[in-house]
């Protein structure tokens, strides 16, 4: 069998075709390059956006989109849903004992769950607000505030005849001479209400990260992350006090108190991420700080000092210590 005969025709059509692959792969390449190039630009110049480009890659201080056990965020974005749920409850009920109705009610319910982050994105970190893009955040706050409005009712007339019944079964112990707790005929503190404070509790440890995460993303220095992720937790209960003509919780020792623990959680993920600690742990210490001192603020009834006070009698337009 003869080999093919080479020509020099041949060759140089070949040497042509190769040169002319070698072109369109370089040219394929620079396209590439530019359209990355381009892509980062855009990402970078959108970084403080809350839907920045996914191509951007997302990092620890980043949050899932949605709830999943597969990552530390994923399980985070969960306790945010249920924070926000929890948050809805709480203000649509202190609203309508504040006499509002069910519009006010639902509209209430709404700013406890998101204003905080409102705050948080438009005055510390000058950008939109997180809820204009993940709309789901509206819809959860004012359906619970909606439904609160008229089934709660219903759940404190359970209560109340609970706790009747609780009573009368306490009076007859009582009276029958078997030896109780007296303390506890005058408080009634129930399954419902641990529930209620429970889930309160892991909200506001919950946005605590998130709004640390937050200034984190943004390049913020630690302080501003740190009340970054106090303002997220707290500042929408601020306004619905104010909203409602209500003593401002946080900055009112008429309760326990709140903004301390949330404010201690966003310290110790920042100080977890100094410490280069993996997300989970750094998710879960904060966690652990915000719950237990929460916690603790309830069980021994923890208040900051406040100064006492007299009636102004002299004229000075204030009240005076005493």
């Amino acid at each position: 069998m003869k080999a093919p005969k080479i020509t020099k025709k041949k060759i140089a059509a070949t040497t042509a075709l190769a040169k002319k692959g070698v072109l369109r792969s370089n040219e394929s390449a620079a396209a590439a390059a530019a359209k990355t190039n381009k892509t980062l630009l855009e990402s970078h110049e959108d970084s403080n956006l809350l839907n920045a480009p996914r191509t951007r890659g997302r990092d620890d201080d980043s949050l899932s989109r949605f709830p999943n056990f597969n990552s530390p965020g994923g399980i985070l974005r969960g306790l945010d849903y249920g924070g926000t749920l929890t948050f809805a409850l709480s203000g649509s009920i202190i609203a309508a004992q504040s006499g509002l109705d069910v519009f006010g009610c639902s509209m209430v319910a709404m700013i406890t769950a998101v204003g905080g982050g409102t705050i948080r994105d438009a005055v510390f970190l000058a950008r939109r607000p997180f809820w204009t893009s993940e709309t789901e955040y509206i819809w959860m706050s004012i359906i619970t505030g909606f439904l609160t409005f008229f089934t709660w009712p219903t759940v404190l007339d359970w209560k109340e005849e609970r706790r009747l019944s609780i009573a009368n079964v306490n009076n007859d112990i009582v009276k029958g001479g078997t030896s109780t707790d007296r303390t506890k005929k005058n408080t009634y503190y129930d399954e419902l209400d641990f529930a209620l404070d429970t889930l309160d509790a892991i909200g506001l440890s919950a946005f605590a990260i998130i709004g640390a995460q937050n200034g984190v993303r943004a390049g913020m220095p630690m302080i501003v992350s740190a009340i970054c992720g106090m303002a997220t937790s707290t500042f929408g209960g601020l306004t619905r006090d104010v909203l409602c003509g209500r003593p401002v919780r946080i900055v009112h020792s008429n309760a326990e108190i709140y903004a301390q623990p949330a404010l201690a959680g966003a310290v110790t993920y920042l100080g977890a991420k100094g410490m280069n600690l993996s997300p989970g742990l750094r998710i879960g210490s904060a966690i652990f700080v915000c719950l237990g001192s929460r916690f603790m603020a309830v069980k021994h009834d923890v208040k900051l000092h406040t100064w006492e006070t007299k009636e102004d009698n002299d004229g000075l337009g204030v009240a005076i210590r005493k």
